[in-house]
């Protein structure tokens, strides 16, 4: 049991987080030999159009594994034993309406009426559906069945009130969902799990509330019986719900939810459709784009030494024009090639957007 119990937990982990990225890549690859022309130009890995495509590829297999989870937890719970199917009554038979299956089914399979060789087998049998039958009768057990399923009548075999299988059922409930908050809290504080934690907070909360509901109440859930259970038996897909097989196909899905959410996050937050966000005015960045100004003047004073001597050639033997004809150049290139750089420009934007508003031109500071 725990060796099975450990793989349940495991295995999908596995396949989420590891055997899904690892699919997707064959996936894409398969599919752009399958949609697009041989001598086509396929994306590059890395590439806009090549992101998105894996990001929808990814989140088609994501709801494909968690429907397949869904209907995996279903037909397992199907397959195992249920006092209600294997008696084949309904999940509201009265106490008459048991006794008089009962009646029919002791006819059928009392080991009396079976064959010598076959008794064995025969009586094994029958007392299965003595011991369906006793839990159906009995209203304590039966409380407890349909609420927290058949390992309670095993976990607490010296109940036998509704309040005792309640108070048990709880402490259990409040030692699991407690050591799972726990876990939780202490990942996100050592830097774990933080993709997707507000949705597997709320997926905790709602599972551990509904299953509050359902063990507190001497009803059963009324989504339960007015819709589910009537949707199921009328198109004749499966028996009818019990309370405790809803909360274990509830907590599969809501595992499986934040986990699928929990992946799909990073997908959107580094999309390279978008551009770089403004606020990302690290030190690093500064320091670069002042060596990107710095080389800028540096080459931009080359240009015009250059350009001042060939212009003054004509002056050569007058020193005075040939001053003012480099001090009138110089002013026309700051002007209008220096300033027209796309890297001055924002410099000196950011540089009028830090002044105070309402300060006057050629005050000092910025506070």
């Amino acid at each position: 049991m725990r060796a099975n119990l450990s793989w349940d937990t495991l295995g999908p982990f596995l396949v989420w987080q590891f055997l899904i990225p690892f699919a997707a890549g064959w996936v894409q690859t398969i599919l752009y030999g399958i949609f697009i022309r041989a001598g086509d130009p396929k994306p590059a890995p890395g590439s806009a159009r090549f992101v998105k495509h894996r990001r929808y590829i990814l989140i088609a297999i994501y709801l494909a594994y968690f429907a397949f989870t869904i209907y995996e937890v279903d037909f397992n719970l199907q397959k195992s034993s249920n006092a209600y199917n294997d008696l084949g009554v309904p999940i509201d038979v009265d106490e008459s309406g048991i006794q008089s299956r009962f009646r029919k089914l002791t006819i059928r399979f009392h080991p009396d009426k079976v064959r010598a060789a076959d008794r064995d087998k025969a009586n094994d049998y029958y007392v299965h559906l003595k011991h369906a039958r006793d839990i159906i009768l009995d209203p304590a057990k039966r409380f407890a069945y349909d609420r927290f399923g058949p390992d309670i009548l095993q976990t607490c075999s010296k109940c036998l009130t509704v309040k005792e299988f309640t108070d048990n059922a709880l402490l259990t409930a409040l030692g699991t969902y407690g050591a799972l908050l726990v876990f939780m809290l202490g990942a996100n504080a050592l830097g774990f799990l933080k993709d997707g934690a507000y949705w597997r907070y709320l997926a905790i909360v709602a599972v551990a509330m509904f299953d509050l509901r359902t063990a507190m109440r001497p009803d059963h859930p009324s989504f339960l019986t007015k819709w589910l259970n009537p949707l199921v038996t009328s198109t004749h897909l499966r028996p009818a719900y019990l309370p405790f097989q809803v909360i274990i196909i509830a907590k599969k899905a809501a595992i499986s939810a934040a986990q699928f959410l929990g992946l799909l996050i990073p997908l959107y937050r580094d999309d390279p459709q978008k551009p770089a966000k403004a606020a990302d005015d690290t030190e690093e960045a500064r320091h670069k784009q002042i060596d990107r100004l710095d080389g800028l003047v540096r080459n931009s004073n080359m240009d015009i030494t250059r350009l001042l001597e060939l212009e003054s050639i004509p002056f050569k033997e007058n020193e005075q024009a040939k001053s003012e004809l480099r001090e009138a150049m110089k002013k026309y290139m700051v002007q209008n090639v220096v300033h027209q750089e796309k890297d001055v420009r924002n410099a000196i934007g950011q540089s009028i957007m830090k002044r105070r508003v309402g300060v006057p031109h050629g005050a000092v500071g910025n506070r």
